[in-house]
């Protein structure tokens, strides 16, 4: 169960921090999602800090997907959205939720990759996936920040 950690008295806003995963070993060309969704009623923003290992800069990256439902078990969760925009044509398509972690790299000695995503909460419930695009396993850390 993903830990989540709340302070501050909300003025002039209240933050929580949620641990998705931890230095969780994802094998090579899998994902990896640490079940039950995580509660962030009452936030407006989650922002998602994703590091992981990696040892040159060519290597592929760790991808990162979320997901936003109405309870803790996932219950009509969706990770594809669409914002509808005026004198756009009809139908329009939906989006994944997804970022890429291509271009992360900090370099050697660090031979460490992180990026931070900024994205609306969508539902009272979230959770994340993790991907690695590597040939290679990985240690991966997925931490959210949530802002009211």
């Amino acid at each position: 169960m993903p830990e989540t950690k709340a302070s501050g008295s909300c003025n002039p806003a209240c933050t929580s921090v949620i641990k998705f995963m931890t230095d969780q070993e994802i094998a090579p060309g899998m994902g990896l999602s640490i079940p039950p969704y995580s509660e962030v009623i009452g936030y407006s923003y989650l922002n998602i800090f994703v590091r992981f290992n990696q040892e040159k800069s060519d290597e592929p990256p760790v991808d990162l997907g979320v997901t936003f439902a109405f309870d803790a078990n996932g219950k009509m969760a969706a990770r594809r959205y669409v914002n509808l925009e005026e004198n756009v044509t009809s139908p329009q398509s939906t989006n994944f939720i997804e970022v890429s972690g291509r271009a992360s790299w900090h370099g050697n000695p660090h031979n460490v990759s992180t990026y931070i995503t900024r994205i609306p909460v969508m539902g009272p419930y979230v959770e994340v996936f993790a991907y690695n695009r590597a040939p290679v396993k990985r240690r991966v850390t997925v931490w959210g920040y949530l802002v009211s």
